[in-house]
């Protein structure tokens, strides 16, 4: 991805508190730089409901719609960026997640949620 996000440590380890995580997608589909699609493969284990892949590129993806909304000026005012994330299971069900802002939410990054079965 073309962006480095810089994330908290949770646990008091002094001198230690940011760290810089480079997110990597397995397909990424971008304009202008500005990533519009992700898609993940899952590569962990079968039966697992909240793969560590699933929430590595949802939180990604939250991370991308903030960043959009509050610094670049055609999304800034009504926080209308979506960003499309699609994970894909072991078992060939894909899951499509829309993510997006409220106009008047400066913080959460909400998103809708469908699920597809391969045919055949």
């Amino acid at each position: 991805m073309p962006l480095q996000l810089i994330v908290q440590c949770a646990a008091n380890v002094p001198n230690d508190d940011l760290r810089v995580y480079n997110p990597r997608s397995d397909f990424l589909l971008a304009k202008s730089t500005l990533p519009r699609l992700l898609v993940e493969v899952n590569c962990t284990g079968m039966g697992i409901d909240w793969p560590e892949d699933l929430i590595r590129m949802l939180l990604s993806g939250a991370s991308i719609v903030r960043f959009t909304n509050k610094f670049l000026k055609p999304f800034r005012e009504h926080k209308k960026f979506i960003l499309v994330a699609i994970f894909i299971r072991n078992t060939g069900e894909a899951n499509r997640y829309n993510l997006f802002q409220l106009e008047n939410d400066k913080k959460s990054v909400c998103c809708t949620f469908c699920t597809n079965k391969l045919m055949g």
